[in-house]
């Protein structure tokens, strides 16, 4: 990297971080780094619902007011669409209360109206208020990011250490009945999770995260142990959607990585723990493959199951034919659960499900979220930045659950709006980079001695 390449960096950080702190604004940024850190560790734990995680990302809003987090016009569109996609929930929610599922009962002297279906309800109110979280995400990484997406990374791999280490104690059975809390059945890890699915998902983003950390920065011997526990945990999900997803997301940030660091030598830490990471993952497979059961399971989940293809003609793959002939049915959608209420199962595919939950119009609204939201990410993350390389890991993350939503639903993963969040907040932190620089090129100039600088360096 040239001089003039490093001197543009250290303004860049510097740009980001904020500028004039009073006692007042000290204490406040520390506050919302604190709620950052407890509201992301809290993610792993969802066997209730509202999970402690809704309420703490309330205070964490809170906390963003106090340290006067503003919303970036990169962002804007982000909210948008967000609301339209519960907009068209909300037309569904009516379409329910028309229907007659709804039921209406008159008294003498008021109208009781009892709801049949309160988890139709209940499934819109989360699925605005995950948005949110998302918008809350973005608005807090696109000002000051390297410190508050450190904050955010560290508090993430906390919670999956955590979650594996609860997995692991669930499928081995180390302390009694661990496996009805933390495995589903005591064949498969779910962590704090309902399902493995969710658990192993949400363990693609920190291990891509350490992976990064390793080529960029250096060996931590916690690093590591934390690389091996989150490995562990991934593999006894069993989760299929989830192997195949790090399988992606890994293969796409080793690539991003290589091309877009310019020293050598990065480039050659990059191909060494590439085949460090090979020669674990085959080693962790076969030491865990040696326990009966492990390899049992393996061996079964690396096939096609029943529920694919021949489940009383209710396969995932039949179930998501008929939620596609089922859209053109209901240009409205068949309301929040709809599907569910009228067939007793799910799309298992978000993309159809949000057709179905949020009619023609959210779920445009939400695939359109997504294709935008993909473009962006691939846009930026080719800025040279200081954050470049954390682009360069959390994307493929995020491509890994728009995967997951193919064959599951991923509309109410936390982990999902996350990543969501990160991908918006960075990108708009190097929009404004590129609006600086373009700023820089463009701003006239004064010579002093031998260095040219803008007229108004102020504004930097």
């Amino acid at each position: 990297m040239s001089a003039l390449d490093h001197a543009e960096t250290r303004l860049t950080a510097r740009t980001f971080t904020p500028a004039a702190f009073t006692p007042a604004n000290v204490l406040a940024d520390r506050f919302l780094h604190v709620m950052l850190y407890i509201t992301v560790v809290s993610g792993f734990f969802v066997f209730v619902e509202p999970a402690p995680y809704e309420y703490l990302a309330f205070v964490l809003g809170g906390a963003c007011v106090l340290a006067r987090v503003s919303m970036s016009r990169v962002v804007l569109p982000l909210l948008i669409l967000l609301l339209i996609r519960d907009l068209g929930g909300a037309m569904g929610l009516a379409k329910i209360a028309m229907s007659g599922w709804m039921n209406v009962k008159a008294e003498p002297d008021a109208t009781v109206i009892t709801v049949d279906y309160p988890d139709s309800i209940r499934f819109l109110a989360v699925s605005f208020y995950l948005g949110l979280t998302a918008v809350l995400y973005a608005c807090i990484l696109s000002q000051d990011t390297l410190h508050r997406a450190a904050t955010l990374k560290a508090a993430y791999i906390t919670a999956a250490v955590i979650a594996c280490l609860l997995g692991i104690i669930g499928y081995f059975q180390i302390i009694p009945d661990a496996d009805t809390l933390f495995a589903l059945g005591g064949n498969r890890a779910t962590g704090g999770f309902k399902t493995p699915n969710d658990f192993g998902a949400f363990l693609i983003a920190p291990l891509l995260w350490l992976f990064e950390g390793f080529v960029v920065d250096k060996i931590r011997i916690r690093n590591v142990i934390a690389t091996a526990i989150i490995l562990t945990g991934l593999l006894l999900s069993f989760s299929r959607g989830a192997w195949a997803g790090t399988v992606v997301a890994a293969a796409l940030t080793i690539y991003f990585l290589f091309v877009t660091q310019r020293d050598p030598r990065v480039r050659r830490r990059i191909v060494f723990f590439v085949a460090i990471g090979v020669a674990v993952l085959v080693v962790l497979l076969l030491v865990l493959s040696s326990i009966g059961t492990v390899g049992q399971m393996i061996a079964e989940r690396s096939q096609l199951q029943d529920y694919d293809v021949n489940a009383d003609n209710r396969s995932r793959f039949q179930l998501e034919i008929d939620s596609f002939y089922e859209i053109f049915n209901h240009p409205l959608g068949m309301g929040p659960w709809g599907f569910a209420h009228a067939t007793n199962w799910v799309s298992h595919d978000t993309f159809l499900g949000t057709m179905l939950n949020h009619g023609w119009l959210g779920g445009s609204a939400y695939l359109t979220l997504i294709v935008v939201t993909l473009w962006l990410g691939f846009r930026m993350l080719w800025v040279p930045t200081p954050w470049q390389s954390l682009m360069a890991a959390t994307y493929p993350a995020f491509v890994a659950m728009v995967l997951e939503g193919v064959w599951g639903d991923t509309d109410h993963w936390r982990h999902f709006y996350i990543l969501l969040g990160m991908v918006w907040g960075i990108a708009a932190a190097t929009q404004k980079v590129q609006w600086q620089n373009r700023w820089r090129r463009t701003a006239p100039v004064v010579k002093a001695g031998m260095l040219a600088v803008p007229q108004h360096p102020e504004r930097l």
